[in-house]
């Protein structure tokens, strides 16, 4: 009898408290001054105070890490205490799918890249079912880390999801292995592709995929021939069989795409029948860039939503 009054008192705080936070963000003081979530206390702790409801402390917690997320003035408040509490809520409720993507999401656009990753990868491991959340760690190692090798492995790893768009991800995953130089991994994935493709529409689609991570292949380690040659004469090479002639290459390989290779006015290798490349590696300088207009473009969602 004791206890089960301890639990409806331990509920009736709970519910409480989420009253006194939707109160306090109407009160006028609120709305001049920033959301603060407070230290986020241990997950243990919490689960024991909810008396066998922390799927409801989660919530709570929830609730409050989105009053956090879309506060207007979060950037001057900062962010720091956003990954502790959605340790929390996915520590009492780690099949909670849209905190590791929502979260994972917002803390990589606020710059805490590390933490975002470590609430993703947490996610993959509790929610394998939503190929969301490796996208979303791709496109962390794609677009914040520069890593597109393991930007290429978890988008192949979102691709084994079920319900997945697996096509696409596995094109995703091949053209990450080409950006980062595992062509011959981006290879093997496509032909394993190829091979499992089971309408000719699909084949030649995979088809035109391959032929574009074998060009990226042979245009990089002509490009690495190139700057070899550069280096040894000191200025660049007019055509490509200058780098035969100077031993750097064996032979210049045959075009994919049935035309031939050249060295275009870029500086870039391309072929003459596929004028197409893979955009090269983000410079430090740019991936900033796109990571300043990913940021504004979260801030300017999260305050539409408001």
């Amino acid at each position: 009898m004791i206890l089960g009054r301890q639990k409806v008192l331990g509920l009736a705080a709970l519910l409480l408290g989420a009253g006194a936070c939707a109160l306090a963000a109407r009160l006028p003081v609120a709305s001049q001054r920033a959301y603060e979530l407070g230290a986020a206390p241990r997950s243990a702790a919490l689960r024991w105070a909810s008396f066998g409801h922390p799927t409801l402390a989660a919530n709570l917690w929830w609730l409050r890490a989105v009053q956090y997320m879309g506060d207007p003035r979060a950037d001057q408040r900062g962010w720091e205490n956003l990954f502790p509490a959605l340790d929390l809520v996915t520590d009492l409720d780690p099949a909670h799918g849209y905190a590791y993507q929502v979260g994972g999401n917002m803390l990589a656009s606020a710059g805490r890249v590390g933490e975002s990753n470590r609430l993703l990868e947490k996610g993959i491991a509790h929610v394998p079912d939503r190929y969301l959340i490796p996208f979303q760690r791709a496109v962390n190692a794609f677009l914040y880390d520069g890593d597109y090798a393991l930007a290429g492995t978890w988008f192949r790893r979102a691709a084994q999801v079920p319900g997945a768009p697996s096509e696409r991800m596995l094109q995703y995953a091949a053209a990450m292995y080409a950006k980062g130089s595992a062509h011959d991994t981006g290879v093997a994935l496509l032909q394993d592709l190829l091979r499992s493709a089971e309408d000719e529409e699909s084949r030649k689609a995979v088809r035109k995929q391959l032929q574009q991570v074998l060009l990226e292949r042979d245009a990089s380690r002509l490009e690495r021939a190139v700057a070899e040659w550069r280096s040894r004469h000191g200025f660049a090479p007019v055509a490509l069989p200058q780098l035969v002639r100077d031993a750097l290459i064996a032979e210049i390989p045959a075009d994919p795409f049935g035309g031939v290779y050249y060295l275009a006015p870029d500086g870039r290798v391309r072929s003459s029948a596929s004028e197409y490349r893979y955009e090269a590696p983000l410079s430090a300088a740019q991936r900033a860039a796109l990571i300043g207009a990913a940021s504004g473009a979260a801030r300017a969602a999260t305050e539409g939503a408001q």
